[in-house]
């Protein structure tokens, strides 16, 4: 039932109730058939279901295949590590996301609310989540919503809607019917679950409860709304499933070569049948979730100093990735503090210094006093200092007023207040009696084209003249331009009064204008800059009217056309597509659904999309997008949506999320690159070496080794590397992109290639290729390639770095991870370790000839290096 449009009678009849309300019997009954007044949110994740979620991903499953290959072939040592490395990184993670739950818990609101209601007589509170259609409900000034319902009497009732509208500004409540279709925030009679009492009181009957309220069917919308996997879990996935048919392909290949050189029989296919799965066990890198789970963790804890909660570890990532913003205006790219910054009267303009609330800041030029007088009468804000702060009671508008007045060292603590007739939509204006010295005076402020209807004559000099055609065009041109500057605009007008019978809006002597603006915060345009550097587009879209938000977006930086909600409405999705295509970057007077589809054709054009928003009305947008950004000051149901909370509203934050997104992206990427050139070379020196008819240079227990140690340790150490200072001037990755960007798979493939030859060429200068396996003989080359290979995967840490542009001496735990590997891989040689792993100590000789095999790895490494800076560079930079 669309109750707005029914008269209060009808409204009783269809809810089966009166003025008297309900009795408590029926209410009971009422209550059992419908259910409480309650949402239903998704439900919270158990700690094991977010412990599970740490097995979810195809190189997890990929390891555990590894794990029973190696029970399979008798190799319980590997399956031993290579489990335990799982169940610490599922432990790791599962840790990071289960305290992030706890803390967005701590977050939020208590949601108990205690209702007024007025059954079997009497008024009493009770848990609004007893609350049916039918009740009769009290609200006043302070009070939350507690369900929808139908006003049936006000008293200067306002109501903050900007949690389900967007619209910031309180909203007047009457009682009459609307005849007329009204959308959600032109239904003055009716009030809604959730939004808040800022003014007055009065009394409504329950139409709607739980979920069929309005902030209910958002909730519904939110949790219908399926959620996008991150590109980093698709990146994560695809690489996964192309790994593990890599490594098959090859074991494949190594088996079937194995067969062809060295013949068929049972014993040679039971052999190598182990040597291939052997080395599919060592060919998998063993530390890679583990590497990003604690990359990803790290990178949480970074961000929580930059005051963002992350709700999922992989959302940190996302953000790096992230191509566009899409952002809200009021308290995020502005202060939400509404201030005077400009009065005129008739021939005089002043600008007015100072920002927000505190009341110290320069009047330019001396005006008439009476304009600043009049808006701290007529006004029921106060502005107030609570802990070094300058707070404000009331409507920031009319605070706004409070605070230019006492710039101007009004005093109107004698006045007092007779009577009064507040702000209506209809009439938008507001008008008080006062006495004020001996006198009665009425006085006004509202819109200026209301006000100059109503008023006959104008001030000027301290003289009251007619006002003519010439001097309202004088205020409405004057009013023009403050507009075209995104300021909000309001005109003072007075009249001595005799009796009460002269209160009314008419005849009144104009005084001027004031104008205010709610500024944007200091450090949004340095911002936004460093968003539009790193190729980041940002778009604004908001409750507000389209030219604020389009003056605001040109003060700030934010370049584009400007598209109102109801025209946005009218448009196919084809048309909406163009305008977004074609540079409009600026949304007005939305509504969720608007939101929701101006995600899902960025989406459409593989955009990679964050949403940032507080009320009720963001949240399917927030759950729509690749990463939904909630304001930590915003309602609960938007935090529920988010992968992200912001512990502080400002846009900043969100650059430097961003920021710390894309260098948690770098590192994971060094860590994997190391990993995978590793792999590669090791599987390149086995491919190589049974082509050519050698034995094997390499077993599974030193593969599964060099990933462990050589490699393992130091990609562990990337998580807490700096980033490239130059980051934010990159363009974002294509999200169509895989883990690995071109040049780093190029940089893998030259690393295996060379690593792999060099290998080669110790393994037969030692004599490797003369010996079989198994045999004394091969135990010192083996030991050559082994070393080699670990000492020039150690030196690969650094070639990686200056990929990244990191400096050498900026991570001390990179360094320890170095000695200690080093140190690890000096016990295998020269102690008992040596014979698990077959190989023997080296002498002088030997590490020379590792030495000189290291600088001709170096030297073409460098030239390599050169080559790939220069040819890769536009890859990453517009």
């Amino acid at each position: 039932m669309l109750y707005y449009k029914e008269e209060i009678k009808k409204v009783f009849d269809r809810l089966v109730t009166s003025k008297n309300g309900l009795c408590s019997a029926e209410a009971k009954r009422r209550l059992e058939n419908i259910g409480e007044n309650t949402l239903k949110t998704e439900k919270k994740i158990s700690p094991l279901k977010i412990f599970l979620n740490q097995f979810k991903s195809f190189i997890i499953y990929l390891l555990f295949i590894a794990v029973f290959i190696s029970i399979l072939i008798g190799d319980i040592i590997s399956s031993i590590l290579i489990f335990g490395i799982l169940i610490l990184n599922a432990i790791i993670g599962f840790f990071q996301e289960y305290s992030t739950q706890k803390s967005l818990k701590a977050l939020q609101k208590l949601n108990y609310i205690t209702a007024r209601v007025y059954r079997d007589k009497k008024l009493h509170p009770i848990d609004s989540k007893e609350l049916v259609p039918g009740d009769i409900i009290y609200l006043e000034a302070g009070d939350i919503v507690p369900a929808d319902c139908r006003v049936i009497e006000a008293k200067r009732l306002e109501i903050e809607e900007s949690s389900l509208t967007g619209e910031s500004k309180p909203v007047e409540k009457h009682n009459e019917k609307i005849k007329t279709k009204a959308d959600l925030g032109d239904r003055k009679n009716m009030v809604f679950s959730s939004t808040v009492v800022t003014k007055g009181s009065g009394w409504a009957v329950v139409t709607r409860t739980g979920m069929d309220t309005e902030i209910g069917k958002i909730t519904a919308m939110v949790r219908d709304v399926e959620e996008e996997m991150t590109p980093l879990q698709k990146r994560l996935e695809h690489f996964g499933r192309k790994l593990s048919y890599a490594i098959l392909a090859i074991c494949l290949m190594i088996f079937g070569m194995l067969l062809y050189t060295r013949g068929v029989s049972f014993d040679n296919m039971n052999q190598f049948a182990l040597i291939a799965l052997s080395l599919a066990v060592a060919a998998v890198p063993t530390v890679l979730p583990s590497v990003v789970t604690i990359t990803l963790s790290i990178g949480v804890n970074r961000l929580l100093k930059k005051n963002a909660l992350v709700r999922n570890l992989a959302s940190v990532e996302t953000l790096g990735s992230c191509d566009v913003i899409c952002t809200d205006k009021t308290g995020t790219l502005t202060k939400n503090e509404m201030t005077v910054i400009k009065a005129c009267t008739f021939g005089e303009e002043t600008n007015i210094e100072g920002l927000g609330y505190e009341p110290v800041g320069k009047i330019e030029k001396k005006i008439n006093p009476l304009i600043f007088r009049i808006g701290d009468i007529c006004n029921n804000s106060y502005v107030f200092k609570k802990e070094n702060n300058w707070r404000i009671s009331g409507d920031p508008t009319e605070a706004a007023l409070k605070v230019s007045a006492q710039k101007a060292k009004i005093n109107t603590s004698k006045v007092k207040k007779l009577d009064e007739l507040p702000f209506d939509s209809n009439r938008k204006m507001m008008s008080v009696l006062a006495k004020d010295g001996t006198k009665k005076y009425m006085y006004t402020k509202g819109a200026p084209d209301e006000v100059l209807k109503k008023s006959k004559y104008y001030l000027l000099n301290g003289k009251v003249y007619n006002l003519t055609q010439k001097k309202k065009n004088e205020l409405i041109s004057k009013n023009k331009d403050y507009a075209k500057c995104g300021l909000r605009v309001l005109a003072f007008a007075y009249k001595e009064v005799k009796d009460k019978k002269d209160f009314t809006e008419n005849n009144l002597i104009i005084v001027g204008l004031q104008a205010m603006e709610d500024p944007p915060r200091p450090d949004v345009i340095e911002s936004l800059k460093k968003a539009e550097d790193a190729g980041i587009r940002v778009i604004m879209i908001t409750g507000d009217f389209k030219e604020t938000a389009h003056a605001i977006a040109g003060e700030i930086g934010i370049k584009g056309d400007a598209l109102e909600g109801k025209d946005l409405r009218r448009m196919s999705d084809k048309e909406l597509h163009k305008s977004l295509m074609n540079n409009c970057n600026i949304f007005a007077r939305v509504i969720p659904e608007d939101k929701q589809r101006i995600v899902r054709l960025l989406q459409k054009e593989d955009h990679v999309v964050a949403m940032t928003g507080d009320g009720v009305n963001d949240a399917p947008a927030l759950k729509k997008a690749n990463i939904g950004v909630a304001i930590g000051t915003g309602t609960d149901v938007a935090k529920e949506a988010s992968d992200f909370v912001l512990l502080d509203n400002s846009f900043s934050n969100i650059v430097n999320a961003v920021e710390e997104g894309r260098g948690t992206y770098d590192n994971i990427q060094k860590s994997i690159t190391l990993l995978l050139s590793g792999n590669f070379s090791e599987i390149l020196v086995i491919f190589f070496a049974i082509i050519l008819g050698w034995s094997l240079p390499l077993t599974a227990v030193m593969l599964l080794w060099i990933n462990m140690v050589a490699n393992g340790l130091p990609a562990i150490a990337f998580s807490v590397d700096p980033y490239d200072k130059n980051i934010m001037k990159r363009k974002p990755l294509d999200s169509r992109m895989g883990i690995l960007p071109k040049d780093k798979l190029s940089l893998i493939g030259f690393v295996g290639i060379a690593g792999s030859i060099f290998s080669l060429i110790l393994f037969y200068f030692f004599g490797g290729s003369l010996f079989d396996e198994g045999t004394a003989e091969l135990m010192l080359p083996q030991a050559m390639v082994f070393t080699f290979i670990v000492a020039y995967e150690l030196l690969h840490v650094f070639m990686i770095r200056d990929e990244y542009n990191v400096k050498m001496f900026t991570n001390m735990w990179l360094w320890l991870a170095l000695v200690f590997s080093f140190m690890l891989q000096a016990a295998v040689l020269y102690t008992p370790m040596n014979e698990f792993f077959m190989v023997v100590p080296l002498e002088a000789f030997h590490l020379q000839a590792i030495g000189l095999a290291l600088f001709g790895f170096l030297s073409l490494h460098l030239v390599y290096n050169r080559f790939a800076k220069w040819y890769f560079r536009s890859y990453y930079y517009a």
